[in-house]
């Protein structure tokens, strides 16, 4: 069985990975330009969630990075592996789309530094964190996202850290 200590150990590096990027936390906070890097955790629970619904309280036009991390155990020949998906969410309001500075939209620009943050990346699970898709949805009148899925295997750990069994 897969410990809940795993998911949010998972998590929490993810996050601890975007807000280390000054580029992304720059370009998140659309309503502040000038935005402190030097304390992007403030940005976690404000724009930055670990999980993939933002509060409803949130009205006012912004971007956020969503995440969320699945953990599957696709292996069963050798139940000591598991795969782990992680889904990230780059959620812009309309007002916040255009970016000044680049000509891209904001969540493709934002999609394009979390792929070149996680794929590839060797620091989660056995293998390589690998980009399986990236699409761009409209999620209502007000608000898109580009969708990233990446996935990798590991090791089936407990929340001791151990290797478990079936």
């Amino acid at each position: 069985m897969i410990s809940t200590i795993d998911i949010r150990d998972y998590k929490t590096s993810f996050m601890k990975d975007i807000i280390s990027s000054p580029d992304i936390i720059r370009n998140i906070d659309s309503q502040n330009p000038d935005a402190d890097v030097d304390s992007p955790d403030s940005l976690i629970y404000k724009n930055i969630f670990p999980y993939l619904r933002i509060p409803e309280a949130q009205n006012k036009a912004d971007t956020y990075i969503l995440l969320s991390v699945d953990i599957l155990n696709i292996n069963r020949k050798n139940p000591s592996f598991l795969d782990l998906r992680l889904t990230v969410w780059v959620l812009a309001h309309q007002e916040c789309m255009q970016m000044k500075e680049s000509e891209s939209t904001r969540i493709d620009y934002l999609g394009e530094e979390l792929r070149n943050l996680f794929d590839g990346n060797k620091n989660y699970g056995f293998g390589v964190l690998e980009l399986n898709s990236s699409r761009e949805i409209i999620l209502n009148e007000r608000y898109q996202y580009r969708e990233l899925i990446f996935h990798t295997t590991d090791l089936k750990l407990s929340s001791d850290r151990k290797v478990i069994g079936n």
